[in-house]
């Protein structure tokens, strides 16, 4: 997969999906920042999509 193929479905996903969560919106009024985005790299199906994105990303294997 080309990397600017990975690059533009994370920002397609992060536009989509994680601009306007309101579970992340809620975590972040009631608990913080910190907790919010532990919450989404963790138990977030998106976030966990992301990270495998990411790590593609930072694999030999993506072309550049």
């Amino acid at each position: 997969m080309e990397r600017r193929v990975v690059t533009e479905e994370i920002e397609w996903t992060l536009n989509t999906f994680c601009r306007d969560c309101f579970v992340r919106d809620a975590f972040k009024k009631d608990y913080g920042k910190n907790y919010a985005q532990s919450f989404c790299n963790r138990d977030c199906s998106v976030g966990q999509r992301l990270q495998s994105l990411g790590e593609s990303l930072m694999s030999k294997s993506v072309e550049k």
